[in-house]
C-alpha cells in the first residue's frame, strides 16, 4: 500500500473515530495555545518587569568615580570626552554627571523654615538613572542648563519636612548656599536617602554656586539588561583606566551588587515557573495521546485482525497507527496555533506589553515541533502493540 494511500485511510479513521479523539485534540489546542500565550507574553512580561525592576532597584545602574585608599580622592576629574567615550560603549543607555555637596548644605524658605540638605548638581539625563517619580511640576532639562536657570527640584524628605503639606511649593523660592532657586518640581516614590534628602540644580551652575566643588566626579551609567551590567561595567573601568594611565589605581566602576541579585532572583523565579508550565503542558499533551492511541488499539483489536488477514503487514499497521496519531496532533496544533496568535494579539493590548514577532515565530515552530515529536512518540508504543497482535486472537477478540 502507498503511503498516500496509508494517509487517506488514517484520515478516514479520524473522522470515523473522531468522538474518541474529541477530547485529546482540544486538549492538544490547548496545550498548543497555552505554550504560545506563555513563552511569547513572558517573554514580554518577563522584559517589563525586569526594565521596572531594573529602575526601581537600581540593578543596572553603575557609578564611576575616583577613589584612592591613601589619599580617599585623586585631583583628576572626568571630562566632557570621557562621557562621549562611554556613551559609546555597547549596551549603555545613558550616562550622566553629577556633583554633591555634603549633607551640611542650609536650605532656607521664608523666615523660620530651615532644613540641612544635600545640594546635587545634574543634568538632564541624571533621571534616567533613577527610580525617582515626579510628584508635581516638572523635571530639570536640558533647557535649563543651556539658559543656567536658577530652578530647582527637591527631594520628597526635603518637601516633608520644608513645607506644610496643604501648600503647593512649586513657584517658592529657596535660599541654597545663599543663592535663590524657585522649586519647579517635586519627587515621590521610592528614593535613596542620596536623592530625598537632596534638593536638584542645573550642572551647569555647579562652579558658579559653589566654588570647591569639581566638576564630573562622578558619573552614572545605565545600562539596557541586568544580564549585561558585569560586561559593561568591566569595558567602562578598562576605558577610563587607559584615558587616565597614572591615576588607574583611583578609578572605581561600582555595582550596586545586592540589587542585582535580587533582580536575578526574582527573573529566575518567572522563568522557572514558565518553564515548568510549559513541561507540564507537553507531559499532559504527551500522555493524553498515548492513552487515547493504546484505547484505539484494544476498541480496534478486531478490525487489526482483519487487516493482517487481508494482508496488510506489521510495517503498515505501525505506519497507520503512527499516521493517525500525527495526524491528530498536527490538526489539533494548527487550531492551537492560530487560537494562540490571536489570544497573544488580544492580551498583549490588554496588559500593554510589546509583543517580539521573532519571539512568537521560534515559539510557533517549537510548538509544532513538539507536537510532531508528541505524535510520533504518542503513536509509537501503541503502533507495535497493534503490529504483534495474532491474527487468529485478533479476530476472535470481544
Amino acid at each position: 500500500m502507498k503511503m498516500e494511500d496509508l494517509v487517506i485511510l488514517s484520515w478516514r479513521m479520524i473522522l470515523r473515530n473522531r468522538r474518541r479523539y474529541r477530547t485529546v485534540m482540544i486538549a492538544i489546542a490547548l496545550g498548543t495555545l497555552a505554550f504560545i500565550v506563555i513563552r511569547t507574553l513572558g517573554d514580554s512580561v518577563e522584559q517589563k518587569v525586569s526594565q521596572n525592576l531594573e529602575l526601581i532597584g537600581g540593578a543596572t545602574i553603575l557609578r564611576a568615580e575616583w577613589y584612592d585608599l591613601k589619599y580617599r580622592y585623586h585631583l583628576g576629574e572626568y571630562y566632557l570626552n570621557d562621557i562621549e567615550k562611554l556613551g559609546r560603549i555597547p549596551r549603555v543607555l545613558v550616562v550622566a554627571p553629577a556633583v554633591s555637596t555634603n549633607g551640611d548644605q542650609e536650605l532656607l524658605w521664608g523666615r523660620q523654615k530651615r532644613k540641612q540638605s544635600r545640594i546635587t548638581f545634574i543634568d538632564q539625563n541624571f533621571w534616567l538613572t533613577q527610580s525617582a517619580q515626579l510628584a508635581r511640576g516638572r523635571l530639570i532639562d536640558s533647557t535649563d542648563l543651556m539658559q543656567r536657570k536658577r530652578v530647582c527640584v527637591i527631594g520628597r524628605d526635603i518637601m516633608n519636612e520644608l513645607f506644610d503639606k496643604e501648600l503647593n511649593p512649586l513657584g517658592e523660592k529657596v535660599l541654597a548656599n545663599g543663592y535663590p532657586y524657585e522649586v519647579v518640581g517635586t519627587l515621590e516614590g521610592i528614593q535613596p536617602e542620596a536623592v530625598s534628602k537632596s534638593i536638584f540644580i542645573p550642572f551647569s551652575l555647579a562652579g558658579q554656586q559653589v566654588s570647591h566643588l569639581r566638576q564630573l566626579v562622578q558619573l552614572f551609567i545605565r545600562v539596557d539588561s541586568y544580564e549585561n551590567v558585569e560586561s559593561v561595567r568591566e569595558q567602562i573601568q578598562q576605558t577610563l583606566e587607559s584615558s587616565y594611565p597614572e591615576y588607574a589605581a583611583g578609578v572605581r566602576v561600582n555595582v550596586y551588587s545586592h540589587r542585582l541579585n535580587q533582580v536575578k532572583h526574582v527573573i529566575f523565579l518567572i522563568k522557572l515557573f514558565i518553564y515548568c508550565a510549559l513541561i507540564g503542558i507537553f507531559i499532559l499533551g504527551k500522555v493524553g495521546l498515548t492513552n487515547i492511541m493504546f484505547s484505539a488499539v484494544q476498541e480496534r483489536t478486531r478490525e487489526i485482525g482483519l487487516r493482517k488477514a487481508a494482508g496488510a503487514t506489521d510495517q503498515m499497521i505501525r505506519t497507520q497507527f503512527i499516521l493517525e496519531s500525527v495526524l491528530v496532533s498536527l490538526l489539533a496544533g494548527v487550531v492551537g496555533t492560530l487560537g494562540g496568535i490571536l489570544s497573544v494579539d488580544i492580551l498583549s493590548r490588554l496588559l500593554e506589553v510589546d509583543v517580539s514577532n521573532y519571539v512568537m515565530s521560534v515559539s510557533i515552530w517549537i510548538d509544532v515541533s513538539l507536537t510532531l515529536a508528541i505524535g510520533v512518540a504518542a503513536g509509537y508504543y501503541p503502533s507495535q502493540q497493534a503490529s504483534r497482535l495474532d491474527i487468529v486472537t485478533a479476530m476472535r477478540f470481544e
